[in-house]
């Protein structure tokens, strides 16, 4: 008779026998997800006892799964890993987890690290014991000369209190957990209270029940605070110290973003129906363990992710989904590079010359003392890092900005610069090569065309960087993400090389192209301030389309399936009420009439700049229902934040966490540490205790006004409150590192060019959801026209040095007068 089958085993399912002795084991968690993914039909909130008990009955309904599910060995050890192990199952019952610890027992006290599967062994151990008892006892020694604390013991709600106290200083300032066990740590707090050894926490408490309740509690808030709420989901991946892949998740609700879920994706395929499975379950976990309601959906084009994203809005056509807009500045900078051999040959220069300069100790403190001697300050040299996208325009701009200096020691200090690079080397060929090195630096130094090219390319590639400061806030709304496009369109459409102007309009139409363009144009016309205003006399708007397609967004993403489903009629009355709204709203009669009307919108506009959601917020007390539901629907737009910036402030803040030692640190702990992190830094910025990061001001605050054609940029750039910390350098350090960049820049582009997979607009949805009359729309016809300002800042004259030479010579040959301090020819009206 065979043995009886233990309590572990009523989460797994019995299949045939793996060997003589154990059979295999089938978990019950992934038989249901995997079942659910595929469009079974199962019960809803079913048991594992009663999922168990229909497969004993019915095996042959459950054969695929069976067949796809892999299985553990049938032992208690294996399921047991299986379950809660250091890859536990995602899909395993919170039922099954639990009873998986109890049957686990007490785990052994873990070995001294920041390990993740630390947890509270109860008492303190004898070491622990004996450390403290020898601290107190060297804090007693009559030579030692410091004062002990008030010898007072703690109450049991004291102690509470300071341990939940040891667990927010630990979070928030990034320590490891052993903290709390280093000796002269433990002398500290005895100073201030000679019974601290009583409250000090040991890592084990620190890092197990106090975080996990501590985590609890947070996830208590943010359930509460996303619940029944529409939310923007973001994902991206990342690489930890350890190599592993992780993939975070994100979500962005009224301008604040929420890290909800941290995965790590060892061995998950990459190709599009995998990636699409993939976001599917992330989307699924996210509103059945917070009950919000996923709008949009935002990941980047790496990989398959972009025709996995491409594929999860042919299979959720409710979903709105879009790439990263934030990295959008990014590539078109290599698109620039790409249609402009000449401005990434002049990076190329620039980058040898700011790495050769930092790249000598000796060069560079000539240089130095040249900034010191010009400008009474040493300014560092910046250098190009492939992951901050906007560190291109600002090593270039710094290197214009020490243009004076640098030139004043290539001038004064030649010889001197060049016996620093070639130093103590005494072979003939070294020193020749030394010499040939900084010689052709110093001649580029004084090669006033390099300087003039490079301006050129600072002026270009600023709009660039502009738009992508823009983008990457957590509370850029889509109409601004479409003025960026726009912005950036017209600047290159008045280059002055014809060329680079075709090539970038083309460019930066096909990225436009490739994004579900009505969201982001309606989001613009439902902006109170701006409506029809900023569209050319070639946009062809008609308020019958627009109302059209209007009505049909609206429709798409309330055709997300309801259980009750909504009836047709209640759908198609809500719907003519919403157009009706819509065209009083347009030609600003009905309930808007007030607005457009004695200036109250330019009041309105005066007192609240750049918030057309408080406008709508006032229509959503409308007595119209149809008002009410526009205003509603307005207010669902433009809270959108179509970027994934949040996410890599996640990973940012990871990588302060988890070192090279503290690389024991698991993904489950990661995510825990990251969620507390960020509320204790919210609490404290609420409370005053800390102050908020102010803007930085990369451009000059006198122009920055003339960089795009849409005048609230600057604005939108104040409200940019992102707290991103250090990501992994990837410094581009020489010219052949920047060769290696923009090849791989040019590479994509022609790829994108030749596969034309950029240009792919999601398929539309089929029914009432798209009318396909007025989307996709170019930028060109958008935007295109006659307009009523300028809408680039005038370009500098280029002058070559040949140039240059002519008009001195010109100066020489004429009457004219010199300036005061002028000496007669010297050319000093002129910058060489």
């Amino acid at each position: 008779m065979p043995a009886p089958l233990g309590p572990i085993w009523e989460f797994f399912y019995q299949g045939e026998k793996q060997n003589s002795a154990h059979s295999q084991a089938y978990c019950l968690g992934c038989i249901r997800h995997f079942r659910r993914v595929n469009g079974f039909q199962d019960p809803p909130n079913e048991t594992d006892s009663t999922l168990l008990a229909r497969i004993q009955d019915d095996t042959e309904q459950f054969s695929q799964a069976l067949q796809s599910v892999d299985h553990v060995r049938g032992v208690k050890k294996s399921m047991l890993a299986h379950l809660i192990g250091r890859s536990a199952c995602p899909h395993a019952s919170a039922e099954a987890k639990k009873k998986a610890k109890a049957i686990n027992g007490t785990k052994p006290a873990a070995a001294d690290s920041d390990a993740d599967d630390e947890s509270d062994p109860g008492p303190p151990s004898k070491k622990r014991k004996a450390v403290f008892r020898n601290v107190n006892k060297a804090m007693k020694q009559p030579e030692l000369k410091v004062y002990r604390g008030a010898n007072i013991p703690f109450s049991s709600s004291e102690l509470e209190r300071v341990r939940a106290q040891f667990l927010r200083a630990t979070v928030s300032a990034n320590l490891p957990f052993r903290w709390t066990e280093d000796v002269e740590v433990i002398k500290l707090f005895i100073m201030f209270r000679a019974m601290a050894c009583d409250a000090i926490p040991s890592r084990e408490v620190l890092a197990g029940s106090l975080l996990d309740s501590a985590s609890a509690d947070v996830e208590k808030n943010l359930r509460a605070a996303l619940k029944n709420k529409y939310v923007v989901l973001s994902t991206d991946g990342w690489k930890d110290d350890s190599r592993n892949p992780i993939t975070g998740v994100n979500v962005t609700l009224d301008g604040k973003a929420y890290l909800i879920d941290l995965i790590q994706s060892n061995g998950h395929k990459k190709d599009g129906d995998s990636m699409c499975l993939a976001f599917e379950n992330i989307i699924d976990t996210a509103e059945r363990g917070y009950g919000c309601v996923v709008i949009l959906f935002c990941c980047d084009n790496d990989g398959g992710s972009q025709r996995g994203r491409k594929n999860l809005g042919v299979k959720r056509p409710w979903l709105l989904i879009a790439p990263c807009c934030a990295h959008q500045g990014e590539l078109m900078l290599g698109d620039y590079l790409s249609v402009n051999e000449r401005a990434a040959e002049v990076a190329e220069w620039a980058t040898d010359l700011i790495y050769w300069i930092i790249g000598h100790d000796r060069v560079r403190k000539i240089f130095d003392d040249a900034q010191y001697t010009k400008n009474l300050k040493v300014m560092v040299y910046l250098i190009a890092n492939v992951t901050r996208w906007t560190t291109h325009y600002l090593a270039f701009q710094r290197l214009l900005h020490l243009k004076t200096a640098i030139r004043y020691a290539a001038f004064v200090y030649r010889d001197e610069i060049i016996a620093a690079q070639v130093g103590a080397k005494k072979n003939r060929k070294a020193i020749d090569k030394m010499t040939d090195a900084a010689t052709k630096q110093l001649d580029m130094i004084e090669n006033t065309e390099f300087w003039a090219s490079l301006q050129t390319l600072v002026d270009d590639i600023e709009p660039l960087c502009y738009a992508t400061n823009i983008n990457q806030t957590d509370k850029t709304r889509p109409d601004q993400v479409l003025l960026t496009f726009a912005g950036l369109y017209r600047h290159f459409s008045t280059h002055p090389n014809r060329a680079v102007a075709r090539g970038m309009m083309a460019r930066i139409e096909k990225r436009w192209a490739a994004l579900d363009q009505s969201f982001f144009i309606l989001s613009l016309i439902l902006n109170p301030y701006e409506t029809l205003s900023r569209f050319g006399d070639k946009a062809g708007i008609n308020v019958f389309v627009l109302n059209t397609e209007l009505v049909a967004l609206f429709h798409r993403i309330r055709s997300r399936p309801r259980d009750p489903p909504r009836r047709k009629e209640a759908d198609d009355a809500a719907e003519k009420a919403l157009s009706v709204a819509f065209m009083n709203y347009l030609q600003g009669t009905g309930d808007f009439a007030a607005f457009y009307s004695n200036g109250n919108k330019e009041q309105f506009e005066t007192q609240h700049p750049d918030d057309p959601q408080l406008v709508w917020e006032q229509f959503k007390k409308s007595s119209s229902p149809g008002v009410r539901d526009l205003a509603i629907f307005a207010t669902l737009l433009l809270g959108l934040s179509v970027n994934q910036a949040a996410t890599e402030r996640s990973f940012s803040d990871l990588k302060i966490k988890k070192t090279r030692l503290r690389n024991r640190l698991r993904t489950q702990k990661l995510e825990k540490m990251s969620k507390f992190g960020a509320l204790i830094r919210t609490e404290n910025l609420e409370a005053g205790l800390v102050r908020k990061r102010e803007a930085r001001e990369v451009h000059d605050p006198t122009t920055v006004s003339g960089l795009l054609s849409v005048p609230r940029y600057a604005d939108a750039l104040e409200a940019d409150d992102d707290e991103d910390g250090p990501r992994p350098s990837k410094l581009v350090k020489s010219g052949a590192a920047w060769r290696s960049e923009v090849n791989k820049w040019v590479k994509a582009a022609r790829e994108d060019e030749d596969e034309d997979s950029w240009a792919e607009v999601p398929a539309p949805p089929t029914g009432r959801s798209r009318s396909g009359k007025f989307f996709p729309r170019s930028l060109e016809l958008l935007f295109g026209g006659e307009v009523a300002k300028p809408v680039t800042k005038p370009r500098r004259e280029q002058f070559t040095e040949e140039v240059l030479m002519m008009q001195l010579l010109a100066a020489e040959e004429s009457d004219e007068e010199p300036d005061d301090g002028e000496l007669s020819g010297s050319g000093d009206d002129f910058e060489m």
